[in-house]
C-alpha cells in the first residue's frame, strides 16, 4: 500500500512500481493498493498524515485481509502504524513490513540547521509554534512505526543508523536495499566520453529545498571562475525555471539552459551529451538521478548523503563532498576537469557500478529480507 499513484518513473511511487513489477516476475503474488483507492477528506497534508492516513491505512489492510490471506502487508510510510498494531495484535502470521524512502525522523533532523542558514527570513511566532507542534504530533507515528512494523526496508544506510541509535529498532529488523536505475537507462549502449563533456555540467531534480538548488547556483558560480568556458543544464519542472535562475549571477545565468521535464528516451540523450552531474542535496532517502547519471557513465560529483554514501567510493566511482560545501564541490569538479584521462576511468567505473543494481535484485532483496521476517515472527520459514 502506498499513498502515491502508480507512477514507474516518481520517486517513491516508482520505487514502489518497479518493485511490485520484479517480485511478480520472480513468481510471487503482489496485491497493490494506491493513493486513488485510499480515501482522503482532509486537505491540509501534515493533518491528513496526522489524523486520516492512519486509519486509512488500517481500514484498507482489513478490507483486504477479509478476502486473502497474506505472507506480508508492506506500506508505504510511517503512517501506516496503526495498520502494523493491528496486525501485531490480531495475531495473524502475515508480518508487517514498513517501507521508507527517506525516515521522516531523519529528513527533520537533517535538514533543521540547513533551514536555519538558508530558510530565508524567519516565519512569524505563531507558525513556528504550530509547526513545532506538529513536527512533535507527527514523531508519534515515526516512534509507532518503529515499535509496531515487524521489519523495515530503506534505500539507504544512513536511514537504517538513524533508525538503529534514535529509535532502537534491532539491525535484524532494517534491510537496506538500494534501488535501481530504469531498465531503458542500463541496456541502452552509451555515447563515448569525450573531454569536450567534462565543460558541461548536469543538474535534475525538483526544485525544492531539500535538494538544495542554491548549492547548484554556487558550485556552478565558483567553477565558472576558474573555467569560464564551463556551461549547466539545470532541469526541472518549467515553473520553477524563474526561480532557478534568480539564484546565479548574471555571468552564471547566460551561461544555464534550463530544460523542463522530459521522457526517458530524452534524459538518456540529455546525459549523453553532459560530463560531470551536480547532486548536491542536503538530505536524500537514496536519489535515483545520480544513478542514472552514473549508469550512462558520467561523472557524479555529489553529497555524501543517501545512496551516494553507500554507493560512490570517492575518486573511485565518483566522487562525494561534505553536505553544503561549496568548495569542495567546486574542487572535485575542477580536478575532474583538469586530468581528462582520469575522468575517463571514473566514467567507465561509475557504469561499472551502476550496472550491478537492477529491480530484479531489489525483488530478490526484498523477497528474502520478507523471508528473514516472516522466521524471526513464526519461528518458521515462509517457504515451508
Amino acid at each position: 500500500m502506498a499513498d502515491a499513484l502508480p507512477n514507474p518513473d516518481s520517486g517513491a511511487a516508482g520505487t514502489e512500481y518497479q518493485t511490485i513489477a520484479a517480485l511478480r516476475s520472480l513468481g510471487h503474488h503482489v496485491d497493490e493498493v494506491w493513493g486513488d483507492e485510499l480515501s482522503q477528506r482532509v486537505r491540509h497534508g501534515n493533518l491528513h498524515y496526522l489524523l486520516e492516513l492512519p486509519i486509512v491505512y488500517r481500514s484498507a489492510m482489513l478490507a483486504r485481509l477479509r478476502e486473502t490471506s497474506y505472507d506480508v502487508v508492506h506500506v508505504n510510510q510511517p503512517h501506516g502504524y496503526l495498520a502494523a498494531k493491528h496486525l501485531r495484535l490480531s495475531g495473524r502470521k502475515a508480518v508487517f513490513v514498513h517501507r521508507s524512502h527517506g525516515f521522516e525522523g531523519r529528513v527533520n533532523a537533517v535538514l533543521r540547521p540547513w533551514q536555519a542558514r538558508y530558510g530565508g527570513s524567519r516565519p512569524p511566532l505563531p507558525k513556528r509554534v504550530a509547526t513545532r507542534i506538529m513536527e512533535r504530533l507527527l514523531e508519534i507515528n515515526n516512534r509507532s512505526i518503529a515499535k509496531y512494523a515487524d521489519g523495515h526496508i530503506v534505500s539507504a544506510s544512513l536511514c537504517a543508523s538513524y533508525m538503529t541509535s534514535h529509535y532502537h529498532v534491532e539491525a535484524k529488523r532494517i534491510a537496506t536495499i538500494a534501488q535501481a536505475a530504469p531498465t531503458l537507462f542500463r541496456e541502452q549502449p552509451i555515447a563515448a566520453f569525450d573531454t569536450e563533456r567534462l565543460n558541461r555540467l548536469l543538474y535534475i531534480g525538483q526544485f525544492a529545498f531539500i535538494k538544495a538548488p542554491m548549492m547548484v547556483a554556487k558550485i556552478f558560480e565558483s567553477v565558472l571562475e576558474k573555467r569560464p568556458e564551463v556551461t549547466l543544464t539545470w532541469v526541472c519542472d518549467a515553473k520553477h525555471h524563474q526561480d532557478a535562475a534568480s539564484l546565479l549571477s548574471p555571468q552564471a545565468r547566460e551561461r544555464t539552459r534550463f530544460m523542463d521535464w522530459s521522457s526517458q528516451q530524452s534524459l538518456i540523450d540529455l546525459y549523453d551529451r553532459h560530463g560531470i552531474f551536480l547532486f548536491p542535496s542536503f538530505f536524500e532517502g537514496f536519489g535515483k538521478a545520480f544513478l542514472e547519471a552514473m549508469v550512462r557513465g558520467l561523472i557524479v560529483v555529489a553529497s555524501d548523503e543517501g545512496g551516494a554514501h553507500d554507493l560512490i567510493e570517492n575518486n573511485v566511482n565518483g566522487c562525494v563532498a561534505a553536505v553544503g560545501d561549496v568548495a569542495q564541490f567546486a574542487a572535485c569538479c575542477l580536478q575532474v576537469q583538469s586530468n581528462p584521462a582520469r575522468a575517463g576511468e571514473l566514467s567507465a567505473a561509475a557504469r561499472q557500478t551502476a550496472l550491478q543494481y537492477s529491480w530484479s535484485r531489489v525483488a530478490v532483496e526484498t523477497a528474502n529480507f520478507y523471508k528473514r521476517v516472516y522466521r524471526m515472527k513464526n519461528g518458521a520459514s515462509l517457504d515451508a
